[in-house]
């Protein structure tokens, strides 16, 4: 009984360490074979061909992992903002968020964060940077090679991520519509053409922008919007191929009103989508808001405030 306290003990130590220093640690199967309680987030690299290199790669995995589970456990894909790489999810509240979903008597899922730099989780269209390749070909040969994960299986795979990876999401579902059945962008950022930096412009926006979606029909090839409306079939406005969708930002989010484009797709996606949860949706956390004035806005408060129900919505899917 001592030992079954003590081990306990340390791995719900263990776990309060990842959620504080918000790192995790490096990936050892000694580690995994443990069969611990908590869920735990754990470091690792991959060699990407599209990339030429490895990429920095957080797992999540839940409570009681095993490397020889009953069934293969279906897994999420997590791409981050800009700025940001496999550490923000961690940030964002995710690892308590998805030990809570699963200790709820959700089922038991991975979770892949690769660090993806500021390319837009796309093809370059100038710069030549596949990180879309690197995220749908060579990390998902990666996973399925490596871990005891589905095969092949679209429905038992998700795609969600936070702002520039929320256009990720969405970009990466729609141009690979076979990719994965789940798509879940949070406070995601559409842009225009007019909103591109380009050698010509005095545009204050961030240059990696330009050298990701290019100009004309390369923009038209990398846009969400774009892609949507050449998936649109004769006479309807529909363009979502997902099983499993939701879309949320919050409603004083400033990409609702410095990207005039990020309001205007979310409401006509949800307006052509009514059966999917599409739009604005705030922190319902009355504590949060009183200390926090950004509990709804662009930034970390609102992120942490709906991780919990992000993956509280993704476990539901995979059930």
């Amino acid at each position: 009984m001592k030992c079954l306290i003590s081990a306990i003990l340390l791995t719900l130590t263990s776990f309060t360490t990842y959620a504080n220093s918000h790192k995790c640690e490096p990936l050892d199967e000694k580690i995994l074979n443990q069969r611990a309680f908590i869920s735990r987030c754990l470091s690792t690299n991959f060699y990407s061909e599209s990339l030429k290199n490895n990429v920095d790669l957080n797992i999540f995995f839940p409570p009681g992992y095993s490397s020889q589970p009953s069934t293969p456990y279906p897994y999420a894909i997590f791409l981050h903002g800009r700025g940001g790489d496999r550490d923000s999810l961690v940030y964002a509240g995710g690892l308590e968020a998805f030990d809570q979903s699963i200790r709820s008597g959700g089922k038991p899922f991975l979770i892949f964060a690769p660090s993806g730099g500021n390319n837009y989780w796309m093809n370059g269209a100038i710069s030549k940077v596949k990180t879309a390749d690197m995220v749908t070909k060579d990390l998902v040969k990666y996973i399925e090679k490596t871990f005891p994960t589905s095969k092949n299986k679209p429905c038992d795979r998700a795609l969600f991520g936070i702002s520039m990876g929320g256009n990720g999401a969405l970009q990466i579902g729609l141009s690979n519509p076979q990719f994965a059945c789940t798509v879940y962008p949070l406070s995601p950022v559409f842009r225009t053409p007019a909103e591109i930096w380009t050698p010509e412009s005095n545009s204050s926006q961030p240059k990696e922008d330009y050298y990701s979606y290019g100009v004309g029909k390369d923009f038209e090839a990398r846009s969400a919007r774009h892609i949507c409306q050449k998936l649109k079939k004769s006479g309807s406005e529909r363009c979502l191929p997902f099983k499993n969708f939701r879309l949320e930002i919050g409603s004083t989010d400033s990409l609702l009103i410095d990207t005039p484009d990020t309001k205007k797709f979310i409401e006509e996606l949800k307006k052509a989508h009514p059966e999917f949860e599409i739009g604005i949706k705030d922190c319902d956390e009355r504590s949060v808001c009183e200390k926090h004035k950004d509990c709804n806005s662009h930034a970390s408060t609102y992120w942490n405030c709906r991780m919990p129900h992000v993956m509280k919505w993704l476990n539901e899917q995979f059930k």
